[in-house]
């Protein structure tokens, strides 16, 4: 029982990620890895200290956490903040990327994890001397080091706004749990925050389209993230049944098993391909544009259909042990079952993909799709 899994890929981002994995999953260290690690500079452009990058750059850090089962908010600290920020007039952008790049501000993104950033959760009411924030803001992740949030709004006009608050400016955590993957999340209610006008970094088009490219940065990496972790675990559960026995033979030698296995391969290898085409269509529209939006959604409900699969075979076959934590695979399993539900779960995805259709009389799927 032999298979292959060539990186996804591969480079020296990706084998620093693998390396930095390797080293945490063996003895856990403390610190900010992103920050020490220079990754959230990744999609800052050079004019503004960073590496100037693209989204498949960090997909091969996000491969490389994903395949030893490391947890880090890269998508939303190196995605969606940069992102984000670039949508502010260029002084105030380039001045907050810079910071960033320089260690000076931790940035972190208050949405909901489970949902799209085009939707977002907070209103804001434009005042006199500046605004009010109002909403409940549910699985979020604020850790320790945190300085800013970067909230996404929408005022009563119902445009699309960007605001800038300070840590200290937040209330209290309204709850904190964590989440299925691992992550340490908390809900953030708002009621009426007061802002200054200056903490409005950017609205109307200009924040749309940020929300848009955000979201779809988040979408591939997302994807990017569920395809290592499902080769990740397939060669996890490969070796366990080549190890275990039972009857005096490995389990290997089970028929049952090496159709499951097998099945478990074939549906990985259209995963692939899906990414990689998901991918190509994103660096091509430049990370915009309805035909991508309806590309990420397909392959949203894709993945996340083979996800659930794979993850409840391979549980299944490591038995009793795949109901500890303790079992990587069990952890790539958890991680492949919440990729479901990061940035829309898929029923989110599958409503809008059929109202677009009976909007357009264009059937969901045609002979040309990929």
């Amino acid at each position: 029982m032999t298979t292959s899994f060539p990186p996804l890929f591969p480079g020296m981002l990706l084998d620093a990620a693998s390396r930095y994995a390797q080293d945490q999953a063996a003895a856990p260290q403390a610190g900010d890895a992103i920050a020490q690690m220079g990754w959230a500079c990744t999609l800052v452009p050079e004019a503004a200290g960073g590496v100037g990058g693209s989204v498949a750059d960090l997909a091969a850090i996000v491969e490389g956490l994903a395949m030893h089962g490391v947890q880090l908010p890269v998508v939303e600290r190196c995605a969606v903040v940069p992102l984000l920020l670039q949508a502010a007039a260029p002084d105030v952008a380039g001045r907050w990327l810079q910071a960033l790049c320089e260690g000076d501000v931790d940035i972190a993104p208050l949405t909901a994890l489970a949902d799209p950033l085009d939707q977002p959760a907070v209103t804001a009411r434009h005042l006199d001397i500046g605004f009010e924030l109002t909403g409940l803001v549910r699985g979020t992740q604020l850790s320790a080091d945190t300085s800013h949030a970067l909230v996404p709004a929408l005022l009563d006009d119902g445009e699309p706004a960007l605001f800038l608050v300070e840590r200290e400016r937040l209330p209290a955590s309204a709850a904190r749990y964590r989440s299925m993957e691992g992550r340490e999340t908390v809900d953030v209610r708002l009621d009426r925050l007061a802002l200054p006008e200056g903490a409005c970094l950017a609205r109307g088009a200009a924040a749309q389209a940020a929300l848009e490219q955000a979201d779809n940065a988040a979408l591939v990496l997302t994807l990017a993230d569920t395809v290592a972790a499902l080769a990740a675990l397939i060669q996890r559960t490969v070796a366990h049944l080549q190890e275990r026995r039972q009857f005096g033979v490995a389990l290997a030698s089970f028929q049952v098993l090496r159709h499951r296995t097998a099945d478990m391969y074939v549906r990985f290898l259209g995963a692939r391909g899906l990414l990689v085409h998901a991918l190509n269509e994103h660096q091509a529209s430049g990370g915009a544009g309805p035909a991508l939006r309806r590309t990420l959604r397909l392959a949203k409900l894709s993945l996340a259909e083979t996800a659930r699969a794979c993850a409840e075979a391979a549980i299944q076959m490591h038995g009793g042990m795949g109901m500890s934590e303790e079992v990587l695979a069990t952890r790539l399993a958890q991680r492949l079952l919440a990729s479901e539900f990061r940035y829309g779960d898929r029923l989110h995805h599958a409503m809008h993909l059929h109202a677009h259709a009976a909007a357009t009389s264009q059937p969901l799927l045609s002979r040309s799709a990929p």
